[in-house]
């Protein structure tokens, strides 16, 4: 299940980064990824625990990666 939420995790981060054009590791770099699948957090606060994920990135991308968290729990 964590490898299905990483594959998961980086679909979602390849999208937003083509969005923003920005390069897929100035949204989340891998092992911040890894930890989610890993961790699997199903709450906000859960989440801003994962290294990596700061105040600003949690209000941005927050919601979003719960929901594709979800899917894969």
């Amino acid at each position: 299940a964590a490898l299905q939420r990483f594959i998961a995790l980086k679909a979602w981060r390849f999208e937003v980064a083509r969005e923003h054009n920005l390069p897929a590791y100035v949204v989340f770099h891998d092992a911040t990824l890894m930890e989610m699948a890993r961790e699997a957090p199903t709450s906000l606060h859960h989440l801003g625990r994962i290294s990596g994920v700061g105040a600003k990135k949690l209000e941005a991308y927050g919601d979003d990666l719960l929901r594709v968290l979800e899917v894969y729990a």
